[in-house]
């Protein structure tokens, strides 16, 4: 049963950990908690929560990937290199790429609702 289970909590761990350390992880948390506030006080349809929790959970992913990402650049190289930059840069654009695409499949979601 150790065996099942051991991943689970190494995950949990990293989960933990990203929260605990990584500022943008709480940021996304906090606005994700927020936009399903939202979305469970409007009478939105099934579909449309699923896609705001689905575009959530691959936000907080991305930002997971990001950090994982970054730290492992860091393990590689302790100097300043343009490479190492270019490749922090380029995923944590990538999180911001999701990010806003996820305001604006919030902001679709939202908007008929706000508007009647």
């Amino acid at each position: 049963m150790k065996s099942w289970w051991q991943p689970f909590q190494h995950a949990m761990n990293g989960l933990r950990q990203s929260i605990r350390e990584e500022r943008h992880m709480k940021v996304h948390l906090a606005i994700g908690g927020i936009v399903l506030l939202i979305a469970f006080l409007l009478p939105l349809t099934a579909s449309e929560r699923a896609i705001l929790c689905l575009t959530i959970g691959i936000v907080i992913s991305a930002e997971m990937f990001n950090t994982a990402f970054e730290r492992t650049v860091d393990l590689v190289t302790q100097e300043w290199h343009p490479l190492a930059k270019a490749a922090k840069d380029i995923a944590s654009g990538a999180v911001l790429v999701l990010a806003l695409t996820s305001i604006v499949i919030a902001l679709c979601i939202f908007i008929p609702y706000l508007v009647q």
